[in-house]
């Protein structure tokens, strides 16, 4: 009964808001180096609705608690390390002057043993993350089963589609919104990480959203 007043609530919530005007959406990520950059085609959906509440509700309601995600945390932040002295140096050889071939030959060198080991690694790390990855992915596909229709019945209820965008080349896009409460989703590449993505889900309030690391967070990509 709990679990279900939980959810009728949240529906109540999420056609009861409201808002409306033009926004820009401006996205950045870290690049290898740290340095944030635009990130330009990043995929944007806007819905009428806040879908991480929607999903915790529906963990809520699961028969059994979410999974513990530490030990696939353990393997990634094990795989990362070589995963980033092979970015580094491969990044120093995409900067190298074409002339400088003295650095070239020994980047090239430094370059071979970290693929060298980066490939050990993931040898090494690829079953078990496979395989936290799967008992993780087995959870969510029945906890989660209900998201689509729940969130189409909200869609419907509210009368405003869903709208998908996405970042032109300078990381940014203006888009139209009409009625009531707007979520914009994302997802990006994690350059310095390739297990985990930026992931965004952020409330439009006022003409602009930042998409970055202070609005967004870096979660495991199953």
């Amino acid at each position: 009964m709990v679990r279900s007043l939980a959810l009728a609530g949240f529906i109540a919530a999420a056609l009861g808001a409201c808002g409306s005007g033009d926004i820009v959406i401006e996205a950045a990520i870290p690049n290898e180096d740290g340095t944030l950059t635009p990130l330009a085609g990043a995929r944007l959906v806007l819905l009428p609705y806040d879908r991480d509440s929607l999903i915790r509700v529906l963990e809520n309601r699961a028969p059994s608690a979410r999974p513990s995600g530490a030990r696939l945390d353990s393997l990634f932040d094990e795989f990362r390390e070589p995963f980033n002295a092979y970015l580094r140096v491969s990044a120093a050889l995409s900067r190298l002057a074409p002339a400088d071939s003295a650095t070239r030959r020994t980047l090239q060198d430094s370059a071979g043993r970290a693929r060298v080991a980066l490939d050990a690694a993931r040898a090494r790390l690829s079953p078990a993350i496979d395989s936290e990855r799967a008992r993780i992915r087995a959870w969510e596909d029945t906890a989660l089963r209900a998201y689509d229709s729940i969130g189409g019945d909200i869609v419907r209820r509210s009368v405003r589609d869903p709208i998908v965008d996405s970042t032109r080349s300078n990381g940014r896009t203006r888009i139209r919104l009409k009625g009531r409460e707007w979520w914009v989703t994302a997802r990006a590449v994690n350059i310095q990480d390739p297990n985990r993505e930026w992931y965004w889900n952020v409330r439009v309030t006022g003409d602009t959203v930042r998409l970055d690391p202070r609005t967004g967070r870096a979660r495991p990509r199953l």
